[in-house]
């Protein structure tokens, strides 16, 4: 139960309430358009019909309250009023100089407030030319006060009202006039051009693009317009007065609304077309949307409308269609070569992405070529485009496109560094899209040179445990032919190890001294396009290698030997030469024949490890290699089916259980297979003392199978095995990234056979592991591994993995790797 107290301040909050929700304002009245098609009636601004219904409500309060109304009621409506004017006069002025548009400009003319040298102040303001809309609705949206109203008008008043309407984009011209009358006295005359009223609207000419589409860009309201969906009331100030025997609450705003009401505008809601003004004119919104267009990539799209006394707007959209191909910068004969390697056919809708696509297939298939600087100030591909507006006599408007003039660059003396945010942008957003491409009308102009030649020189982060740390350098020199007859390569690496930590091999300073040689590759080969020949040539070397490049990326396993001592790599020396040719007859297959000569040498692991952790461990074991000259010929065959023709091939550090194709990532667009068969033969020293012919062939197949957006299935199957093969060529399985879970090289033998199979959906996958090798004649128990993974991009993952025979255990083994092998 509530007391009397409680029960009077409860009907005082009640009474409060309901004042306060009864002062709120109407809704803005949205204008009805006829069956007849005539332009739309707008309703005036809620505000003025708010101060009409509080006036009403204060005057007949006062008769009701008869002898007990007070005798400074006219002071207080006069406080109020005061209070009204007072609140406008301190409204902010969002038009300020530095916002001042171009557009805005050609609007608003100049004020003129002198005569004579004498400064004249109009003592009133009249709107002439209006004709959709009403006197009143212009002075409450600019805050004007109404006709007879004894305000004074200032020169700072009649100027903020001046850039209110230029601002409001209803008007296409706004023109003062001062005009003297014969009291003596002037009126401020501001003449006002309203922009066309559009009652329906017609899109013609599309093929690619959608109505809605167009549409969309040729009614969008700018941001400081609510959505549809969003609530348009303002926010009001309430004054609350309260005297000791009755509440008076009054609703005022002293501001101007910030915009003109959306009813009034021509405008898109839910997909609809409504009638309306067309805010800043046609004009500007057909410049506006061919901007989009160009900018969502149409290059060439341009517009024409035809705006029809009754308000009917028929605008035909030309999406852009290419006239023609022009390349510059080389002869006729291979003019021909670079069209057809563009693959960009007159006829077609010309897309900005297209412009990208076309020199990514001329940098693929003619490598020799280079794009060329384009001599323009802005974007190859961007024009700058302007609509130009004619009038009938009839009072027909008719609009067409037209392109500005191409601005060239200045000559470089004097050139100015200038960097704009917008700028910047434009570099962010487009790249180097447009490089070597320009738009002359509808024609493509493609300029292209010959390549300079290429060099590119990389670090060499090697850490093992039989060399230390061993940083390097690795570089490549290719020098293109202009005619593309035989293009020349030159590569080579040096990486040096270095002392530190004491490392050493117990009780052998001889060789430790041989295991910090230095180590050196060096190659040429030459390419020769008209044959097919992606490699032609030698290479010497003397160098700590692998043939672990199967199972683990370089820079996973230097990372691991340095954190953890535990490479899942084994390393000897070899030293020789080699020289090989690599045949591609297609863009996806390619074979090839390698001769090998190495002197083999086994390495140990130094004392004590090198690494960051585990210092105190046993030295990692690095299995002894046979060792003595080996001369043997490698065959391969390779298929990847989603091998571009710019795909490079070949590699410095090449082995034959590794592929001469760079992998590609972009396993989520298309599903990808590739393939690897190698035979090599070859003899060297055998374990009885004498040579003996060894052979060994290797077959690895993994095939990508995307489901989705960063999902799919990845699966792998790989064989190996031969005859009497020396110890660093027989097969080993177990370890990061063969048979995860089981221990580094557990399962050895002269045979193997791995299969994975991995599922990932977006950042989350899970993979299994399944291998077995034959030793002496006999196959191996099959071993199984099963885990999961976190992807943070294509190639960087965190797995983890556990074994599941009788050595299990509740700990997995995690890596995280950041290349991937297969």
């Amino acid at each position: 139960m509530l007391s009397r107290p409680d029960m009077n301040r409860f009907a005082l909050i009640f009474c409060c309430l309901s004042l306060a929700a009864g002062a709120q304002p109407a809704p803005v009245t949205a204008p009805v358009p006829d069956d007849a098609g005539t332009p739309p009636t707008v309703s005036e601004p809620a505000h003025t019909r708010d101060d009409e219904d509080a006036e009403s409500r204060n005057e007949s309060r006062d008769e009701h309250d008869g002898e007990d109304a007070r005798p400074g009621a006219e002071e207080r409506n006069e406080a109020r009023a005061e209070d009204t004017r007072h609140g406008r006069d301190e409204c902010p002025d969002d038009y300020d100089d530095e916002e001042e548009t171009e557009d805005t400009a050609m609007v608003l003319a100049p004020l003129q407030l002198t005569v004579d040298g004498r400064q004249v102040t109009p003592g009133s303001m009249e709107l002439l030319g209006l004709q959709r809309l009403t006197e009143a609705q212009v002075r409450a949206l600019i805050g004007a006060p109404p006709p007879g109203t004894p305000e004074a008008l200032t020169p700072q008043k009649a100027q903020t009202f001046l850039r209110r309407l230029a601002h409001s984009g209803l008007f296409a011209r706004v023109e003062p006039r001062l005009r003297a009358t014969e009291q003596g006295t002037a009126v401020l005359e501001v003449h006002l051009e309203e922009n066309p009223t559009v009652t329906s609207v017609e899109v013609e000419g599309l093929h690619d693009l959608q109505e809605r589409e167009v549409l969309e860009e040729l009614f969008r309201l700018p941001h400081r317009f609510p959505s549809e969906d969003e609530d348009e009331d303002e926010d009001v100030i309430a004054t609350l007065r309260l005297d000791s025997r009755r509440g008076t609450l009054s609703v005022v705003r002293p501001c101007p609304p910030p915009r003109p009401p959306r009813e009034w505008l021509a405008r898109l809601e839910r997909g609809d077309f409504r009638r309306g003004i067309l805010l800043g004119g046609a004009a500007t919104a057909l410049e506006h949307t061919v901007k989009d267009l160009r900018d969502d990539g149409y290059l060439l799209a341009s517009l024409t409308a035809t705006l029809h006394p009754d308000g009917r707007l028929v605008v035909t959209v030309d999406e852009g269609r290419l006239e023609d191909v022009d390349v510059r910068g080389v002869g006729p004969e291979m003019a021909t070569r670079v069209r057809e390697a563009l693959d960009v056919k007159p006829g077609d809708v010309f897309l900005r992405s297209d412009a990208r696509r076309a020199m990514q297939r001329l940098e693929a298939k003619l490598p020799f070529l280079e794009p060329a600087k384009v001599d323009d100030d802005d974007d190859g591909l961007y024009r700058r485009v302007r609509i130009l507006e004619e009038r009938g006599a009839d009072g027909t408007r008719t609009y067409r496109t037209q392109e500005e003039e191409r601005r060239h660059k200045r000559r470089r003396e004097q050139v100015e560094f200038e960097l704009s945010w917008r700028q910047f942008v434009d570099w962010w957003e487009h790249g180097e899209d447009g490089e070597g491409i320009s738009l002359e009308g509808k024609r493509l102009i493609v300029h292209v040179r010959p390549r300079r030649p290429d060099v590119d020189v990389d670090l060499l982060p090697v850490h093992t445990q039989v060399t230390g740390f061993a940083p390097g350098l690795a570089g490549e020199l290719r020098i293109w032919d202009p005619k593309d007859r035989a293009h020349l390569t030159v590569d080579a690496a040096l990486f040096i190890p270095l002392r530190l930590g004491g490392q050493h091999l117990p009780d052998d300073p001889e060789g430790t001294k041989r295991q910090r040689r230095l180590n050196l590759l060096g190659g040429a080969k030459v390419s020769v396009p008209a044959t097919g020949f992606a490699e032609l040539g030698v290479q010497g070397h003397d160098f700590t290698d692998t043939l672990d490049r199967w199972r683990l990326g370089d820079i996973d396993s230097f990372i691991y030997s340095f954190l953890i001592n535990r490479p899942d790599r084994e390393y000897f020396r070899r030293k020789g030469f080699a020289a090989f040719a690599t045949w591609r007859w297609a863009d996806e297959w390619l074979a090839g024949v390698e001769y090998r000569a190495d002197r083999y040498e086994s390495m140990r692991s130094f004392t004590p490890p090198l690494s960051l952790f585990r210092r105190d461990s046993a030295p990692f074991t690095n299995s002894p290699v046979t060792e003595g000259h080996f001369r043997s010929v490698v065959v391969r065959l390779e298929y990847t089916s989603n091998a571009e023709p710019g795909t490079k091939v070949g590699s410095l550090f090449r082995t034959p259980e590794t592929s001469l194709f760079e992998r590609d990532g972009d396993w989520e667009s298309r599903a990808s297979l590739r393939g690897l068969l190698t035979l090599e033969v070859g003899d060297g020293p055998a374990a009885s003392g004498g040579d003996a012919r060894f052979w060994k062939l290797v077959s690895d197949v993994s095939l990508d199978v995307p489901t989705g957006w960063k999902t799919g299935v990845h699966l792998r199957v790989r064989t190996a095995g031969g005859h009497a093969l020396p110890e660093q060529k027989r097969e080993a399985l177990g370890g990061w990234s063969a048979l995860r879970g089981v221990g580094f090289k557990e399962l050895r033998g002269d045979v193997s056979l791995l299969a994975t199979a991995e599922y990932r959906w977006h950042v989350f996958g899970i993979f299994t592991d399944v291998g077995s090798v034959r030793a002496d004649k006999e196959w191996t128990e099959a071993k199984l591994g099963l885990g999961g993974s976190l992807h943070f991009g294509d190639d960087v993952r965190l797995d983890v993995a556990w074994r599941t025979d009788d050595k299990a255990t509740a700990t997995p083994e995690a890596r995280l790797l950041f290349v991937r092998t297969f």
